[in-house]
């Protein structure tokens, strides 16, 4: 057939088809490219769908039309683009196999009309192609074989085949275009909805702050045990890797009276003394918990008598001469006092275990740390509520709670970990302007209740505690702005247009979801993973070894 279409080059079809498929190419196949790389080469199936095989061919063919070569492997790999790519062939043949059942054709001449016109189709994408490699107004006949044949890998042939599949594909996205109709009412009110926007003040009351605070008592595991026997078994089973085969675990309780390493003497013998009554008290029978809580000096968990927990050799946050005497102890012993960087330290080793963890000690220690989780949020909870009910009787929100600093708003707060800020004392914060998207509140969180009351309450009302990811939030609008329906009418048609494209969008989504899922359950979808490896990143002295990732079917891929 080339041999036909280089006897026939002066066609004008030909032409184009020739300079359409350089012009699309060549950028990734031209010298100092890159090619497909990957690893992506040979003749075995990329994927099966249904009756269809998708070839290595082209899996390549999608990859370099959608820029994949232009990426490093490891950048590719961090954006998914192979899965992505994955997904978008899968789609194609769902929606060309769709076209099938429905009785449409499209023919190589409908292809050929396309090319002529220097268009293409991607992915279901149209794309407008420039031939810029004709040589005096002539085709280059030799630049194209090379290109083709030594680094493309695609022939003619099949890249008219494949733009088959691609047209018809879009003929069945075309008919469901038509059929996704959408009234002027109903755009109106999501452009109303879109266009009203808030600024929130807002203060968080986490449990976190409170998780560490207190005991929890024997009586209080007991009843917990006793209400949620099967919701604890089936924790235990979910968690089996703390519990079954686990190395030897030292449960400890710690006190420490911190005091710098470069502390002047006076400020050194005080502590000491300190830590040397500690250590007389708990010798003497005093119980450890009611020694730490009243001079350990840290307050992570002092409020916990100290208690660390179970740990394992190199794991307890102490200094490794510290960690070693850990466990070269016997159950029961006080170790210390210990002059460390960090003060003077103090430590019980209560328990030792290891091996396999039986459920009826296992479950009391999930048992405890869910009382201590409900501790935490009923404090929390009285704290928001006791704010709340300050607001309700004439008391101003920021003189409740500080406002926070504008540098650490700024740079600080960024720089803090989640877990950090969940921890410190409320502060009076700023959502910035945002408009409704579902559940999800900026910077907040997800609930369904401030969602809604947020857009309800007038500029300077106050709403809450709404309870949010296991704690409560009170707010108050600080600004708002609403939609502007002069403008909506101004351009009604635009945006009419706008919204229609976004819905038939969803309804595209919607169906291929669904159609790939019933394909992918019923069998009908197999995926050769050595497509989809990356090469990782070269180490020095090493071979790059090709990094398999886990790929599944119509679980919709994110590039970013």
């Amino acid at each position: 057939m080339l041999a036909a279409m280089r006897r026939n080059s002066r066609n004008v079809i030909i032409y184009v088809l020739f300079g359409v498929i350089i012009a699309v190419f060549v950028i990734n196949f031209g010298p100092g490219s890159r090619g497909c790389g990957g690893g992506v080469a040979g003749t075995a199936y990329a994927a099966k769908v249904g009756s269809s095989t998708l070839s290595e061919q082209d899996f390549r063919f999608a990859y370099i039309a959608l820029g994949g070569t232009q990426f490093p492997g490891q950048m590719a790999r961090e954006r998914r683009l192979k899965e992505f790519v994955m997904d978008k062939l899968i789609e194609r043949e769902l929606f060309a196999q769709e076209a099938e059942r429905l009785g449409f054709q499209v023919s190589a001449r409908e292809v050929e009309d396309m090319i002529a016109d220097g268009r293409m189709m991607v992915m279901g994408v149209p794309r407008k192609v420039d031939s810029y490699v004709y040589k005096d107004g002539k085709f280059d006949y030799d630049r194209f074989k090379m290109v083709s044949q030594n680094q493309l890998g695609v022939s003619v042939v099949r890249f008219i085949e494949i733009e088959r599949r691609e047209l018809l594909a879009d003929k069945v996205r075309e008919l469901m275009k038509v059929g996704t109709k959408v009234s002027t009412d109903e755009v109106k009110t999501d452009f109303a909805i879109k266009g009203t926007q808030v600024n929130l003040e807002y203060a968080r009351f986490s449990p976190r702050r409170y998780e560490d605070e207190g005991e929890v008592t024997a009586a209080e595991i007991d009843a917990y045990v006793k209400a949620h026997a099967a919701e604890l078994k089936k924790q235990y089973e979910d968690r089996s890797f703390l519990y079954k085969k686990i190395d030897k675990q030292a449960k400890l309780r710690h006190l420490i009276i911190e005091v710098a390493k470069d502390a002047p003497k006076d400020k050194v013998d005080a502590a000491q003394k300190q830590i040397d009554q500690a250590a007389a008290k708990v010798k003497a029978g005093t119980p450890f918990t009611e020694v730490a809580k009243a001079v350990s000096t840290e307050e992570r968990t002092k409020h916990k008598g100290g208690l660390i927990g179970w740990r394992k050799k190199g794991f307890t946050g102490f200094s490794e001469a510290l960690d070693g005497k850990v466990f070269a102890a016997k159950k029961g012993e006080l170790l210390g006092p210990e002059r460390t960087d960090r003060g003077f330290e103090l430590v019980q080793v209560e328990d030792f275990r290891e091996g396999d963890v039986a459920l009826e000690v296992a479950q009391r220690e999930i048992a405890e740390d869910a009382v201590r989780v409900d501790h935490a949020k009923a404090k929390a909870k009285a704290e928001a509520d006791g704010i709340a009910a300050k607001i309700k009787a004439g008391e101003k929100l920021e003189t409740l709670v500080p406002k926070e600093p504008a540098q650490e708003n700024a740079d600080e707060r960024r720089t803090k970990t989640l877990g950090t800020r969940l921890t410190d004392p409320p502060k009076l914060l700023e959502t910035g302007m945002f408009a409704r998207r579902g559940e999800m509140v900026q910077d907040i969180g997800v609930s369904r209740e401030l969602a809604r009351k947020a857009f309800e309450l007038k500029q300077g009302e106050v709403g809450g505690p709404y309870e949010v990811a296991g704690g409560y939030v009170i707010v108050r609008v600080k600004e708002r702005k609403d939609p502007d329906l002069v403008d909506f009418d101004k351009r009604k048609v635009e945006i009419v247009r706008e919204y229609e494209r976004t819905k038939w969008a969803e309804v595209l989504d919607s169906w291929s979801k669904q159609r790939c899922a019933e394909v992918r359950d019923d069998g009908r979808i197999r995926v050769n993973d050595e497509i989809l490896s990356y090469e990782a990143t070269a180490v020095p002295g090493k071979a790059p070894i090709n990094e398999k990732v886990k790929y599944e079917p119509c679980a919709g891929t994110k590039l970013f």
